[in-house]
């Protein structure tokens, strides 16, 4: 990424266009500021039900709700999945790629270092999905875009 081009930029988020931005934190949605003049979000009000999971491994407590149906987002033209773990990672794919149908770009944008990228493309693969290679947003943000196969 180049000092002159935004993150939305490097990500070919143009003017006018429709995101879906997924991602819990400040931090992870911030990254994609300033967006381009016009853009609009979609607000997926599914993915403010992320609480309901936990998983606390000192003490062995697992609680995974059931998987309800989700809307399927029409109309977008790329979708953000801001992750900042493995196990967000996981659980972002397990709700976001079965929904999304055919959409012009998908960026997995993540902690560089944090998650490695075979982890990546494992993940991706299971649903035929492939990803890109990385593209460094900064120092400490990187991204994928995944294509279907």
């Amino acid at each position: 990424m180049t000092d002159e081009q935004t993150t939305a930029e490097t990500l070919g988020i143009t003017p006018g266009s429709l995101v879906w931005i997924v991602g819990d934190s400040v931090e992870e949605t911030a990254l994609l500021d300033p967006l381009p003049e016009g853009v609009e979000t979609y607000e997926d009000d599914a993915t403010d039900n992320d609480d309901r999971w936990f998983d606390d491994t000192w003490t062995g407590a697992q609680n995974h709700p059931e998987p309800s149906e989700r809307d399927k987002p029409s109309g977008i033209d790329t979708a953000v999945i801001a992750v900042s773990n493995t196990q967000e990672f996981h659980m972002r794919l397990d709700d976001v790629l079965p929904r999304l149908g055919s959409v012009g770009r998908v960026w997995v944008l993540y902690p560089t270092g944090d998650l490695p990228l075979t982890i990546l493309r494992t993940g991706v693969d299971e649903y035929g999905w492939r990803t890109t290679e990385p593209t460094l947003l900064d120092e400490t943000w990187s991204a994928v875009q995944l294509r279907q196969s």
